[in-house]
């Protein structure tokens, strides 16, 4: 019992602010699931688009330290983190994330669409990576067993003008897979709320934590636009 009233203060919230200073106020041993996309590199996508140019995504919001050391201190014992990240970033970021959490698996999600980078001398990237692990020996993945390439389509940037959005169907298919009805799922990157969206659709609280107040705003609009749907 004093376990839900702990959490029932940070359900179904969203917070505008920097995660630096929220994540402090976290007790321990709070959080059901950790799905989140940190700003793992500098991002803004090049493509030749009539929309103008998405916002800068900056690294330098990202204390990965920092970042793993209260994730694995709110997370509850047992339960399962999941991180996005590349090629380029994940050897720094498992190094990082094996300092606390059991390592368990890396998942490729699959995009419809390549992105753009270095168009003359690189193969054009396709995927994304996401650091699956769990904090101690970990509670087991919900059946069927869900194999580790994830195929969803990419979202375009000018949706929402932003340029790292992940798509909810695949957001939800690793919510459905590391938590049950009623459980907190934590973003602290939480851009324009799609893990949100998806908690929502799969009957989860979710505690979103946005420290750029565009994004944030966006997804606010979002989410009140689904909710008015599922009430309508």
């Amino acid at each position: 019992m004093l376990e839900i009233d702990n959490q029932r203060h940070f359900r179904d919230r969203l917070i505008l602010g920097d995660n630096r200073e929220f994540l402090l106020k976290l007790p321990d041993n709070i959080i059901d699931l950790i799905l989140t996309d940190p700003p793992y590199k500098n991002y803004q996508s090049n493509r030749p688009v009539v929309n103008p140019k998405q916002k800068i995504i900056k690294d330098s919001d990202f204390d990965l330290k920092f970042f793993i050391d209260e994730c694995f201190r709110v997370l509850k014992p047992g339960r399962h983190f999941y991180c996005f990240c590349d090629h380029h970033t994940f050897p720094r970021i498992r190094e990082e994330v094996e300092r606390l959490f059991t390592y368990k698996n890396c998942l490729v999600w699959v995009k419809n669409n390549h992105g753009s980078g270095d168009l003359k001398g690189n193969w054009a990237p396709k995927h994304e990576f996401i650091i699956f692990a769990v904090k101690g020996k970990g509670k087991h993945i919900n059946p069927p067993r869900p194999v580790n390439v994830l195929e969803f389509s990419k979202v375009p940037n000018e949706k929402y003008s932003h340029g790292t959005v992940k798509p909810t169907d695949l957001l939800e298919k690793i919510i459905m897979v590391s938590s049950v009805e009623g459980d907190l799922v934590l973003d602290p990157y939480a851009g324009v709320m799609s893990t949100a969206v998806a908690c929502i659709r799969t009957g989860r609280h979710y505690l979103m934590i946005e420290k750029d107040e565009d994004f944030f705003c966006k997804g606010e609009e979002r989410l009140e636009e689904l909710l008015n749907d599922l009430n309508n």
